[in-house]
């Protein structure tokens, strides 16, 4: 399914929807950091991930909550990089994603975030319509760490927290004039899933095919399905049993999945991650991350050029 397709089941499926603008009370290549500035940006990826245990807080137990997978795609021209693959020199473009908790709250980091996406637009009322849209994105760089080593991560938020997002303009400084930012279309294909309104068509959007080999912490290689996102979904997702989406895959047998964390797929490399991920035991679904139809295969396919019209 294309992405104007998948983007019409967005806005389409409103009625099914939370209205996100109202409060409610209460990163399969070698790791290469994103440079740091402005980038315009495409909106490529609207996840619903299911409820998740969540980090304690000052030593405090939190209570699960939902969450959401949100990808960038950054299609600056800072953001191209040559990639050989089968002997054939292949253009990607870099992307970001952001896991965080989906709570509708004037305090809470999602819907300031929406807030900022919106840019004052009133006709829009859940983040997943705005798939396919333009923005002006500021990456910062961070430290952080993994597997007991330093590392770098491109960040769309600042030192204190705020998204790094806009509208695609700049204003001149002197005359206060906005002028547009030229966004390129979208070289990556777009995800969707709505949980409480998923279809085929959003599921087989997060397929990735293909298999990756690696050796474990042992030296035994092992071979590993690429398709980490369906799986996760999948086996970590605390409210997948008797949910829409279990009950629209309808699968029956048990997922090959191994449960060691070194051999399971692993998200790439950009993902920008807020929240942790639980580990619960693997759901019994057996259609549930099979390949889609032809039409629908490489819907995380990176090997497309970068196409600027």
């Amino acid at each position: 399914m294309d992405m104007n397709a998948l983007v019409a089941q967005a806005k389409s499926s409103t009625a099914a929807l939370e209205n996100q603008t109202e409060a409610r009370g209460g990163g399969d290549f070698e790791h290469e950091v994103p440079p740091a500035g402005f980038t315009p940006a495409r909106f490529i990826g609207y996840i619903e991930l299911g409820k998740r245990k969540q980090r304690p807080y000052q030593g405090k137990e939190k209570p699960d909550a939902e969450e959401v997978r949100l990808e960038f795609e950054l299609n600056g021209p800072k953001h191209q990089r040559k990639v050989v693959v089968d002997g054939v020199e292949q253009t990607f473009t870099n992307r970001i994603a952001i896991k965080i908790t989906k709570k509708i709250t004037d305090r809470g980091s999602f819907f300031k975030l929406m807030t900022k996406m919106l840019y004052g637009r009133e006709s829009i009322t859940h983040m997943a319509q705005l798939l396919g849209e333009g923005f002006l994105i500021q990456i910062r760089h961070e430290e952080g760490e993994k597997d007991g080593k330093k590392r770098i991560y491109a960040s769309m938020r600042d030192t204190d927290g705020n998204f790094m997002i806009g509208a695609p303009v700049v204003v001149d400084p002197l005359s206060n004039e906005s002028r547009p930012v030229p966004v390129p279309e979208p070289t990556q294909a777009v995800k969707l899933l709505l949980w409480h309104a998923p279809t085929m068509e959003q599921w087989n959007s997060l397929f990735i095919d293909g298999s990756r080999t690696f050796k474990d912490e042992k030296g035994v290689e092992r071979t590993v399905s690429k398709n980490w996102l369906q799986e996760d979904i999948v086996q970590n997702a605390l409210n997948y049993e008797g949910s829409a989406l279990q009950a629209l895959l309808g699968g029956v047998g048990s997922l090959d999945l191994d449960p060691t964390p070194s051999a399971t797929a692993s998200e790439p490399a950009t993902t920008v991650a807020t929240a942790a991920a639980a580990t619960t035991p693997a759901a019994t679904v057996a259609a549930a991350t099979a390949a889609p139809p032809a039409a629908a295969a490489g819907a995380d396919d990176l090997m497309a050029s970068l196409g600027f019209k």
